[in-house]
């Protein structure tokens, strides 16, 4: 009896993940099958021996065999992590937990984001590091310090392979909070080049409201002093936060180097903002054709407990201007990390 790729695949997923007490959902192009895969966390032998396969089904062109792992932080407490990975080789890793994305490794293997030392990964408090969700409010104000997203375990409707849904909708907490009915959808994607995010806010109410938000990204660096952030900035006013008040101060460069304690937002300007690190010998593009409006910079510059040195948050924003959604309608955002060598 002959077998085809496909056929072999398929076999050797279903004895090995039978053999361990999970289940791999794949998807056959030739008959249009829908792909869904979830999992939960696998022995990384064959976890690696399960990629080699699907990489080979994927060559042929015929059997792609999902890769989306659902499982725990690896570590101190038990939140829930989803585990993607792209046949370039690229892997993120996000936490149902405020749906926050705390890794992304390009297909090279360079790492991306940085979670700080001091972060907490029990749930009771946002986790410091990765992609946190800024909403319905960004910073201080009549809501908690960044509103409540960050903090709020999301809802994991969606898991294939290199893309992950998550929702968060409102609730009795929510609602106590900030009285408004609405629905949040978060995709990430991961591609060959690149990692996209995209966040969609749905009025499910009657009544219009107002948010302001971010996604307040660490971004991993070798050393921050040896980083450029570059973008649109010459001539752009810049709030700085640092002083009380706040004053607004002239950029007088498109390059901006971090060498003091900075909080900084950037009004109006957003889209094609880049990290340059010579250490690393790499740049990192985040670009956002819709939705966010401004640029956030932030480094505890000199604290050795938050990690200052490998760090720097540059923020996709809608933080000076709130966002206004009608009943019934959306407003969406995106923002993709690309990578590339310096």
């Amino acid at each position: 009896m002959r077998f085809s790729t496909v056929s072999l695949s398929v076999a050797l997923n279903a004895f090995l993940l039978c053999g361990l007490g999970y289940a791999v959902y794949s998807q056959n192009s030739a008959v249009g099958s829908a792909p869904v895969s979830m999992r939960s966390a696998a022995p990384a032998r064959v976890q690696g021996l399960l990629r080699a396969i699907n990489r080979q089904t994927l060559r042929q062109g015929r059997t792609r065999v999902f890769d989306a792992v659902v499982g725990n932080h690896d570590g101190p407490g038990s939140l829930e992590t989803v585990r993607l990975t792209h046949p370039s080789g690229s892997e993120a890793t996000i936490y149902k937990f405020g749906a926050a994305a705390t890794s992304y490794k390009d297909a090279s293997g360079t790492e991306w984001l940085a979670v700080r030392p001091d972060a907490k990964f029990d749930g009771s408090k946002a986790i410091s590091g990765g992609i946190p969700h800024c909403f319905p409010q960004f910073g201080p104000g009549v809501l908690p310090q960044h509103g409540f997203a960050r903090d709020s375990v999301w809802e994991l409707v969606k898991a294939e392979g290199s893309t992950a849904v998550f929702e968060l909708s409102d609730s009795e907490k929510t609602r106590a909070i900030w009285d408004y009915p609405f629905k949040a959808t978060y995709t990430i994607e991961l591609t060959d080049s690149d990692m996209k995010t995209k966040l969609e806010v749905l009025n499910t109410g009657d009544k219009p409201f107002e948010f302001t938000g971010a996604l307040h990204s660490y971004f991993d660096v070798s050393n921050i002093k040896d980083v450029k952030i570059c973008g649109p900035f010459k001539g752009n006013s810049i709030i700085d936060r640092m002083q009380s008040p706040p004053a607004t101060i002239a950029a007088d460069s498109d390059s901006i180097q971090i060498t003091t304690e900075t909080d900084q937002i950037v009004p109006g300007v957003v889209g094609s903002v880049k990290i340059e690190d010579q250490g690393k010998g790499k740049s990192l593009l985040i670009k956002s054709t819709q939705g966010w409006k401004d640029t956030v910079l932030w480094n505890p510059y000199g604290n050795e407990n938050m990690g200052y040195e490998k760090f720097v948050c540059v923020e996709a924003a809608a933080a000076q201007e709130p966002v206004s959604v009608a009943p019934g309608q959306s407003w969406v955002a995106d923002m993709d990390l690309i990578p590339s060598t310096l």
